[in-house]
C-alpha cells in the first residue's frame, strides 16, 4: 500500500509514456483513431498530413461542387437570354418582311404605270381612242 494517499503507485501508471504535446496536437487535429501507446514524431506528422489532405480534399470537393452549381445556374441564365434574343430576332425579321413586300408592290405598281404610259402614248393607241370616241358618238346619236 502506498504511504501517500494521492500516490497511486507505479503499478497503475501506463507502461509507455506519450509525449503530451504530441497528444494535444493529435487531439486538436482529430486524428485520435486508435491512438497507440507511443507515437513517433514521423508517425504523428504522417497522421497530420493525412488528415490535412483528407480535409483539403473534402474542402476542394465542396468548393468544386459549389462552383459547378454556380456555373450551372449561370448557364441556365445564358440559355434563357439566348432564347429571348432569338425570339427578338424572329420578331425583327417578321417586321422587316412586311415593308419589303410593300416595297415590292410599289415597284410593281410603278412598273405597271410606266408600261401603261408607254402604251397610251403610242400612235396606234391614240388612233384607237379617237375611233372609240367616234363610235360612242355614233351610237348615241
Amino acid at each position: 500500500m502506498p504511504q501517500n494517499p494521492l500516490d497511486i503507485g507505479i503499478e497503475a501508471a501506463p507502461s509507455k509514456i506519450i509525449n503530451f504535446a504530441a497528444f494535444k496536437n493529435a487531439a486538436h487535429n482529430n486524428i485520435l483513431m486508435s491512438f497507440p501507446a507511443k507515437l513517433t514524431r514521423n508517425q504523428l506528422r504522417k497522421a497530420q498530413v493525412k488528415h490535412k489532405a483528407k480535409y483539403d480534399s473534402q474542402h476542394t470537393q465542396e468548393s468544386l461542387k459549389a462552383e459547378v452549381a454556380a456555373l450551372q445556374q449561370e448557364l441556365a441564365i445564358v440559355k434563357q437570354q439566348k432564347a429571348e434574343l432569338e425570339n427578338l430576332l424572329k420578331q425583327q425579321e417578321e417586321a422587316i418582311k412586311i415593308p419589303v413586300s410593300e416595297i415590292q408592290i410599289e415597284v410593281d405598281l410603278n412598273k405597271l404605270a410606266h408600261q401603261i404610259a408607254e402604251i397610251t402614248q403610242t400612235d396606234y393607241f391614240q388612233k384607237l381612242q379617237i375611233e372609240i370616241e367616234s363610235l360612242s358618238h355614233t351610237k348615241i346619236h
